[in-house]
């Protein structure tokens, strides 16, 4: 896997602060007092009908910062299992169980994050799975409902050109009910450091490791 870091990305930066600098206090405030949408207004996933699939792997328990009832199936991906639910004070929460590293093994560990929505439409979610004997160490970017997956996908090619050559993937690019989702291993990550990713309205997200 070659990762590519290249002067576009700081391009990217520069922009982004020159769009926020521009912001005027008025506008600022006009955002300020709108309400953020829910978290099933943003994720539809979560009023649809709880299905088998909706369950976690066998062992896995809910875990108390979201209601149990909510869980809802995201997605699959080479590195993990990924699902949404809705917190207990409304925070949207992203959960994923890491894939075993080899067929036949069961999953060992999962973690999950609860946000405000706001914080989701600035920032997106942010989660890392580690500490399995024979599981992925994962990160999920869950990323804000604005950046849309062709984005995504470009942004990412310009970092790892060879990034759908592979099988699996080094980075996965998901689409799914309105969201899409970047999955990678935390090596991955690292290896990519701080990249940006562009905003429908000309501004950029930074996305840094977690560690």
């Amino acid at each position: 896997m070659k990762i590519r870091h290249s002067a576009k990305v700081f391009a990217l930066t520069l922009t982004g602060l020159m769009m926020v600098s521009g912001c005027s206090s008025q506008d600022s405030k006009v955002e300020e007092s709108q309400s953020p949408p829910s978290a099933a207004e943003l994720m539809p996933r979560l009023v649809d009908e709880a299905t088998d699939k909706d369950q976690l792997p066998e062992g896995f328990e809910a875990s108390g910062t979201y209601t149990a009832d909510s869980l809802r199936h995201l997605a699959n991906s080479g590195y993990g299992e990924h699902f949404v639910a809705e917190g207990e004070d409304g925070e949207l929460c992203l959960l994923t169980v890491a894939a075993p590293k080899e067929q036949g093994v069961d999953p060992e560990v999962a973690s999950s994050t609860c946000p405000p929505v706001q914080h989701v439409l600035d920032n997106g979610i942010l989660l890392e799975v580690t500490g399995g004997e024979s599981s992925f160490d994962v990160v999920s970017y869950l990323l804000p409902p604005d950046i849309s997956e062709q984005s995504a996908t470009e942004a990412i090619k310009e970092l790892v050109p060879d990034n759908h050559s592979e099988l699996r993937p080094p980075v996965e690019i998901i689409s799914a009910d309105s969201a899409v989702l970047l999955v990678m291993t935390s090596q991955t990550s690292q290896q990519l450091g701080e990249f940006q990713l562009p905003r429908a309205n000309g501004d950029s997200l930074t996305l840094r490791p977690i560690r």
